[in-house]
């Protein structure tokens, strides 16, 4: 089974907020594309980060996987990083 991954911004850390992405912000994996019509903007720094985890994500893995109990990513940005959360969809 595909998923379709979808990643949102839960919270923005630092003194002062990302320039590129706000609470509630998305961007939409299905497989190794980003489906442009379901995402907000796309931070390069951001997406080298999300790339790894997005491959596991997008297919059927054992319930005892560890990427099934990833609950947040992070963008590498160490003054003001972004958080977001996962969420999987079958398609």
């Amino acid at each position: 089974m595909s998923y379709r991954v979808i990643l949102t911004v839960k919270e923005t850390r630092g003194d002062r907020p990302c320039g590129y992405y706000k609470v509630g912000d998305k961007i939409t994996f299905h497989g190794a594309e980003i489906v442009k019509d379901e995402s907000d903007r796309l931070c390069l720094f951001a997406l080298s980060a999300v790339f790894p985890y997005i491959t596991a994500l997008s297919r059927e893995t054992p319930k005892e996987d560890w990427i099934n109990r990833k609950e947040t990513l992070q963008c590498p940005d160490d003054g003001r990083p972004v958080i977001f959360t996962i969420d999987r969809e079958p398609l």
